[in-house]
């Protein structure tokens, strides 16, 4: 175990590390360079295409007779639960800051859960080869921060490899190697998953004690499930097999488990007889942000559940529940951690599994006790420079903030407690646009509060509509109201009659809007009717009409495209 050095990249979004471990990934031999993908470890296209890691990524290199085993981890808080699955598989960290951005609020939370973890933190300073880099001020607060010296700071350029081969060779001198329990039996913790048709459940594991190999009989601690394994190996970063996974190591499992709900990430896995608890560091991680999710298909109810089931395997944060609308059928309940979680479990529900689906408007989940409301706050961390801070005050108090502490080193760092639903509005967008885009934002859960509240109703042509409505304050119901109904007049095609759409507090309409009738025939076109002769234009229209169709939901009589479900609460939509 002494040739073994386990760690992880953390940053925040966009500072590179999907890049240095690319880099790494050359340096080590396990690619060549300039030939393979850019980001090789975002193998996900999703991931890609917003420029963001969504999953958590290993891979096993080897360097001057050491093993190194990496994971690249994601940067949005949304994800931050990969990064504490991930820390409690590792000794130690790189810690990557953008010299053109200094230390961002992300940054910060993630070193928090690292030295929590009581982990070796190896600083570096990346982009410094770029001209707005400023290289010593972001060394600067990296000494503030951590109270090391200047010195202990490693200068790199992910894009141009400068630097890189001193970092990894600190990997090598300074992140410990992993230490045996010294239990005399085996245990393995699952820190991911994922499902195969032919074989099963295959876990990601990092061994703590003992040795994993093909024909033994194991047991699951939690879920008490038992099963043989089949294989054994590592990443590089494919799966490749291997003879036995020894203590220490980071590697993969072949169970044959058919069940996806006998796994649990953050599971340990025993030897069939052991009969311990599983191994500590993880907590059941609890979605915040809550919608009902449809396919636009009923028949695909089923696909949906089975799609559901798989993307759990992998993201202990998604939780599900069958519920039914009368609008829109047969669906779930889906708990997720933030928008932009429900965002991407929604992409890949539909890329991945051919899906297409109606997901209403993400909304936070309030306690009703006694007919009393009590809402979820946050406590969130923002980091802007001084320039800005007048204005990030005044915006997070429009918001219903709290104001905490601030702290006034480099950077001003302000935390606040703030309602969960203000938060998941359009807070983040103008955090951005009152701070030109500088400052960043981290959250946690705080608590319930008692709130004067109740449910903002939506109706279409008097028609109730659940899937629109929401629990709102009593001072922000007017607001909210006036919003939803001007949104939902520009989301909602013209019909071919008249649309009112209403919202409703207390059992009193509080604000309304008005779509006009749209009467064209639709085999009009041009001013010209479209005659009898001409059968095959008057079936190409009927059916691009048809296609349309497939896209629209009915509430009522009224048809409304899928996007203005998810698009009702965004105002980039």
């Amino acid at each position: 175990m002494d040739k073994i050095r386990n760690f992880a990249i953390i940053a925040h979004v966009d500072h590179g590390k999907s890049t240095l471990a690319d880099r790494l990934l050359e340096m080590t031999h396990v690619v060549d360079p300039g030939r393979h993908d850019e980001q090789m470890l975002d193998r996900n296209p999703i991931s890609r295409e917003r420029g963001i890691t969504i999953k958590l990524a290993p891979v096993r290199m080897k360097y001057n007779g050491y093993v190194l085993n990496l994971i690249d981890t994601p940067g949005h808080v949304d994800f931050s639960y990969e990064v504490d699955r991930t820390l409690s598989s590792v000794e130690g960290v790189i810690l990557l800051v953008d010299a053109t951005q200094g230390i961002q609020a992300q940054t910060i939370a993630n070193a928090y859960k690292a030295i929590e973890k009581n982990l070796e933190i190896i600083a570096a300073v990346n982009k410094i080869d770029l001209p707005s880099a400023e290289v010593e001020a972001t060394k600067k607060q990296l000494v503030d921060f951590l109270g090391i010296t200047n010195d202990q700071i490693f200068e790199i350029s992910a894009k141009t490899g400068h630097g890189v081969e001193t970092l990894l060779n600190a990997v090598v001198e300074k992140i410990p190697p992993p230490k045996n329990l010294k239990t005399n039996d085996t245990k393995a913790l699952i820190f991911d998953s994922y499902y195969d048709s032919h074989r099963g459940v295959i876990t990601f594991v990092r061994v703590f004690e003992g040795i994993l190999k093909a024909g033994q009989k194991m047991r699951l601690a939690a879920t008490g499930a038992i099963f043989e394994t089949s294989e054994v190996g590592f990443f590089s970063p494919d799966l490749i097999p291997e003879p036995s996974l020894t203590d220490g190591n980071i590697g993969y499992l072949v169970t044959n488990l058919k069940d996806i709900h006998q796994v649990d990430v953050g599971d340990t896995i025993l030897n069939f007889k052991d009969m311990s608890p599983p191994l500590p560091g993880y907590k059941k991680v609890q979605p915040m942000v809550f919608a009902s999710v449809f396919p636009t298909l009923t028949a695909d109810y089923l696909n949906l559940k089975k799609a559901l089931d798989k993307l759990y395997l992998n993201d202990s944060a998604l939780q599900f529940a069958s519920v039914y609308s009368q609008a829109l059928g047969a669906g779930f309940r889906v708990g997720f951690l933030g928008l932009l979680h429900a965002d991407v479990v929604r992409e890949r529900l539909e890329r991945e599994f051919n899906l297409s689906l109606v997901l209403t408007p993400p909304q936070v989940e309030y306690k009703i006790e006694d007919g009393v409301f009590y809402e979820p706050y946050v406590k969130i961390m923002i980091i802007t420079p001084n320039e800005y801070v007048g204005a990030v005050m005044q915006l997070v108090q429009n918001y219903r903030g709290k104001f905490l502490t601030m702290d006034n080193k480099n950077k001003i760092m302000l935390s606040y407690e703030m309602p969960m639903s203000e938060l998941m509005s359009d807070f983040f967008d103008n955090l951005k646009s009152v701070s030109s885009g500088f400052a960043s934002l981290d959250w946690e859960f705080l608590k319930y509060e008692k709130v004067e509240a109740a449910k903002l109703m939506v109706l279409l042509n008097g028609d109730p509509v659940e899937e629109f409505s929401e629990i709102v304050v009593k001072e922000k119901s007017f607001e909210k109201a006036r919003f939803i109904t001007q949104r939902l007049r520009e989301l909602i095609p013209r019909q071919q009659y008249e649309v009112k759409i209403q919202a409703s507090y207390h059992g009193k309409i509080i604000a309304s809007e008005r779509l006009s009738p749209f009467r064209k025939d639709v085999l009009i076109k041009s001013g010209k009717v479209i005659g009898a002769g001409d059968v095959g234009r008057k079936k190409k229209l009927l059916e691009k009409q048809k296609e349309g169709k497939k896209k629209m939901k009915m509430i009522g009589r009224v048809e409304i495209p899928k996007e203005a479900f998810f698009n009702l609460f965004n105002k980039k939509g």
